[in-house]
């Protein structure tokens, strides 16, 4: 439910497409020493490389992934609300790193002419990087106070 209502917000603007492109292009400059323009008048965000044109679509922005984030963090009812708030925003800023990084990997072999490695990168990344960075994240932040309240609980 949560992560329905937040995709249906996140889909009413192009925000989420902006800040992957930005960070994408920072991410091919930093990673990879590519350099590239960010063209923001389309529909989609644009990154142009010497050897390629890279749209930057809903699919890429990671929106997706931020709505099932926000949906299951904040369907944790039985943390406290700003343990939830935390753990969402530390969790939007990981997965945020980790797309910029998948897609800035994948424009860097398109624009090399690395076909294969591209293709096989975008196709495997695309479908299921972000979806194992977002488990994993929820896995970690929901069993972290775990230790802490067991300590506290025998500690009485």
């Amino acid at each position: 439910m949560y992560g329905a209502i937040s995709y249906l917000l996140l889909s009413l603007t192009n925000i989420p497409n902006l800040v992957a492109a930005f960070s994408s292009q920072l991410a091919l400059k930093l990673f990879f020493g590519l350099n590239s323009i960010l063209s923001i008048s389309q529909q989609f965000p644009l990154l142009q490389t010497p050897n390629l044109t890279a749209q930057i679509t809903d699919l890429c922005s990671g929106k997706i992934e931020l709505a099932v984030l926000f949906g299951i963090v904040f369907a944790s009812f039985e943390k406290k609300m700003d343990y939830r708030i935390y753990g969402f925003v530390v969790g939007a800023a990981v997965m945020l790193l980790f797309n910029a990084i998948r897609i800035s990997t994948t424009i860097y072999y398109f624009d090399a002419g690395e076909l294969e490695w591209s293709a096989a990168l975008h196709d495997f990344l695309f479908r299921m990087f972000l979806i194992v960075i977002i488990v994993t994240y929820y896995a970690i932040w929901y069993y972290y106070d775990q230790p802490r309240k067991k300590k506290a609980k025998s500690a009485r």
